[in-house]
């Protein structure tokens, strides 16, 4: 689906760089296309990982912005949207003891149209940082604290969903990288059975064409 949506995209931009000699800032356009946004975190309040196991649910609260005018109001829209998204494919909660996940914007550098095709290419610094908390649900007890940002450097995908994408991936690294990796793991597998479950059943329940015969 990326290639599809961005592949005339990469192709005038790489006939571009090429016609002025800029191979390897192709090269590194091409990968930054292919791979969206990217996502990162810096942990300001330490996560007990044995803690953080009790949790098998998570709901995701308001995303606010603390830069009124500056920051697009497609891009909080987007990041409110997309890190629910991210965590939903990214995580294997399911049901139990609630995490509630909330943050607000505190920092973003961004340009749209050919100004920030231009500028990606340069320098790639475009970034929108949120301020992430994990709480728990019921008690509103603070279980850890990061920064978390998605930096956007491809000059083609620049939409502010990027954005709200590249967030979404800081947050479900910060969460991964502090469960215990067998749990993590077993939720994982649990999920992805039942998720085959699911689809099995889908597929038993699908109408069989009649035979053009009959």
């Amino acid at each position: 689906m990326t290639i599809k949506r961005y592949g005339s995209a990469v192709v005038l931009l790489g006939a571009l760089l090429l016609s002025t000699g800029c191979k390897s800032t192709l090269f590194k356009q091409g990968y930054y296309a292919l791979r969206g946004a990217k996502g990162s975190f810096y942990e300001l309040k330490d996560v007990n990982p044995a803690a953080l196991a009790e949790y098998e649910s998570v709901r995701v609260g308001a995303f606010t912005n603390d830069l009124g005018l500056h920051v697009p109001g497609e891009v909080v829209s987007e990041v409110n949207r997309n890190v629910p998204l991210v965590l939903k494919k990214e995580l294997f909660f399911d049901e139990g003891k609630r995490l509630r996940v909330q943050g607000r914007i505190v920092h973003f550098i961004g340009n749209s149209g050919s100004r920030g095709a231009l500028k990606a290419i340069i320098s790639g610094d475009d970034v929108c940082v949120c301020r992430v908390e994990l709480r728990d649900d019921e008690t509103d007890a603070l279980i850890g604290e990061a920064m978390c940002w998605g930096e956007v450097k491809s000059a083609i995908r620049r939409g502010a969903d990027e954005f709200g994408e590249g967030v979404g991936k800081g947050v479900a690294r910060w969460i991964k990288d502090r469960l215990p990796r067998e749990i993590y793991e077993q939720r994982r597998e649990a999920l992805r059975e039942e998720r085959r479950g699911e689809r099995a059943k889908d597929e038993r329940d699908e109408p069989v064409a009649p035979d053009e015969d009959d």
